[in-house]
């Protein structure tokens, strides 16, 4: 995906971390894109939301224009750098959405630091563990990220899994190229730590938090809002880039949870 803004950089241990930082307003928002991505995929928020917000939109170690070391990738080390950069930058308990790993590591970094954020957005992130039945194909695709045909495994991973046939067939084509260039120690490592079983640990996640769900998704509403009380949860009828197939419907629940957290407005 492309990127006409120039990014800004951080240091986290010895790592460049790019991000954009673009508009003024409070509260801050922060995006967090998920495995393989970078920043761009939330091309269709940022915009909208820097009219009234600062918005940080963050490439992750390992993804888009930021330092990719040859080391696994995992989400308590994602947490970290996104608390880091939070702090780095002085912003005042911004509202952070992620999706996918992204929300993953929102989930975690709302845990391990409550009092750093006002609330979290989640976008069709894996919180619920796979099922037993679904154990020997995570196996197996983890193998394939592991081969040297890891490339060709991510690509019909993205394409089979992330979308449906009712996604629009131009952004099956670009994300499926887009996400084919990580690095193969990103392909796997992230996506092991993500689907861990210690990445979505259940309970209270200690700050309001609302969840955008795809059809396609594993996990039903129900099993979300049972394994973390209080949550919200809205459905969408599209596949897992919720942000990208209904970005009015999805900026629309961004902004109503944001006049929620800010001002107690209904949501």
């Amino acid at each position: 995906m492309t990127d006409t803004q120039t990014l800004k950089y951080a240091t986290h241990n010895s790592e460049t971390i790019r991000y954009l930082d673009t508009g003024a307003g409070d509260p801050a928002i922060v995006f967090v894109h998920g495995w393989c991505c970078d920043h761009t995929y939330w091309r269709d928020q940022i915009p909208v939301f820097a009219a009234d917000h600062r918005v940080v939109a963050v490439d992750l170690p390992g993804h888009g224009s930021s330092d990719k070391p040859d080391r696994d990738y995992t989400i308590d080390n994602f947490v970290d750098v996104v608390a880091s950069l939070i702090g780095e930058l002085g912003l005042d308990k911004p509202v952070v959405a992620g999706h996918s790993m992204g929300g993953v590591i929102v989930m975690n970094l709302a845990r391990k630091h409550p009092g750093l954020t006002r609330g979290v957005v989640l976008v069709d992130a894996p919180l619920v563990p796979l099922p037993d039945a679904l154990a020997p194909v995570l196996d197996a695709t983890l193998a394939a990220f592991k081969s040297p045909a890891y490339q060709q495994a991510a690509a019909g991973f993205v394409r089979t899994q992330l979308f449906n046939t009712a996604s629009p067939a131009a952004m099956v084509e670009e994300t499926v190229a887009g996400m084919g260039t990580a690095p193969q120690r990103v392909v796997y490592s992230a996506i092991e730590s993500t689907l861990s079983p210690e990445s979505c640990i259940p309970g209270a996640i200690p700050v309001p938090a609302v969840f955008l769900r795809a059809v396609n998704l594993f996990a039903t509403a129900d099993q979300l809002r049972e394994r973390y009380p209080g949550l919200e949860v809205t459905e969408f009828d599209c596949a897992h880039f919720i942000q990208m197939e209904r970005p009015a419907e999805t900026n629309a629940l961004i902004g109503s949870f944001l006049a929620k957290v800010t001002t107690g407005a209904p949501a």
